[in-house]
């Protein structure tokens, strides 16, 4: 009986140490954190794929959190998770749905950003579905009918026994064009030999010439450079030259200085034009009257 009481316990004892451990390893597994405080948020995503509740939420890689709910929002996803309070969103986080393996399996990345100022918690924001193998193998069957598609399309333009004769008749025109571009080719190989051979040979003479003259080329350009500011400064001359005709122009206009009073005082001239009168009649007296303005004595 003592032995029998014995085994009992100690059984009991062995199956007691195995449910500890696997509820320790359960907890291991799950990487339960005791006393670890965690808040809320939530992201409206496009898509989710195949993300659940339960799948890891991760900070450049490292788990943070994990998803706590999934529900259809305005057309869109609305994911709740929950994140440990050393992480701290910023203004400008980026939120992701990332394809964790082949099978499909999702995980949300965060970039939590480099802003000043806090994210609104109270506010869901735009997330990101990354597209993953799955979606990648689903488009290619897509873009697989569609090439097939293709192939009957051409296969029903091609296949006709007209459309047959006509590829077959440009295929002849095609080999026919080629032979006779290439007997014209054969017949003149001479002559296009040569015109390459001159080619070359004027070029290299012109490389020669201009490296012969270059102190000459040299010199011509800065004859150029001198002619054009020379002519500068001609130019410059001109319209002082000009400048000034304009202005002694202008003073004359306005009657200043000897000419413009001259130009501008008409009794002047009729002033020396009576002068001019009067002396023409004083010589014509003088001839007609000498004896008048000349008298002689004789002792």
């Amino acid at each position: 009986m003592p032995n029998d009481r014995s085994v009992e316990l100690r059984v009991g004892i062995v199956v007691v140490m195995a449910i500890v451990l696997l509820v320790f390893g359960i907890f291991w597994l799950k990487q339960y954190r005791f006393n670890v405080v965690r808040y809320r948020y939530g992201v409206i995503f496009p898509n989710v794929g195949a993300l659940e509740i339960g799948d890891p939420v991760t900070i450049s890689g490292v788990k943070k959190g994990e998803v706590e709910g999934i529900k259809l929002y305005q057309g869109d996803v609305l994911v709740d998770f929950n994140l440990t309070s050393d992480v701290a969103l910023k203004e400008d986080a980026k939120f992701t749905v990332m394809n964790i393996g082949l099978m499909g399996e999702r995980y949300i990345e965060i970039f939590t950003g480099h802003s000043d100022k806090l994210l609104d918690l109270s506010k869901p924001v735009k997330g990101y579905y990354d597209t993953g193998i799955p979606e990648v193998m689903g488009m290619m069957g897509e873009a697989v009918a569609d090439i097939k598609s293709l192939v009957q399309h051409i296969q029903g333009a091609v296949g006709t026994k007209w459309s047959q004769e006509s590829l077959i008749e440009t295929i002849r025109n095609l080999r026919k064009v080629s032979n006779d571009l290439n007997e014209v080719m054969e017949r003149n190989k001479d002559k296009v030999n040569r015109s390459v051979d001159d080619i070359s040979t004027a070029s290299s003479e012109l490389k020669g010439l201009v490296r012969e003259n270059k102190e000459k080329f040299q010199s011509t350009v800065d004859n150029f450079a001198s002619a054009s500011t020379k002519l500068d400064s001609i130019t410059t001359s001109l319209e002082e030259v000009s400048s000034s005709f304009r202005s002694f122009s202008e003073k004359i206009k306005r009657g200043e200085g000897t000419l413009g009073s001259l130009v501008q005082d008409s009794s002047l001239y009729l002033d020396l034009r009576k002068t001019t009168r009067d002396l023409d009649s004083l010589i014509l007296d003088i001839k007609a009257n000498p004896k008048k303005y000349i008298k002689l004595k004789v002792f």
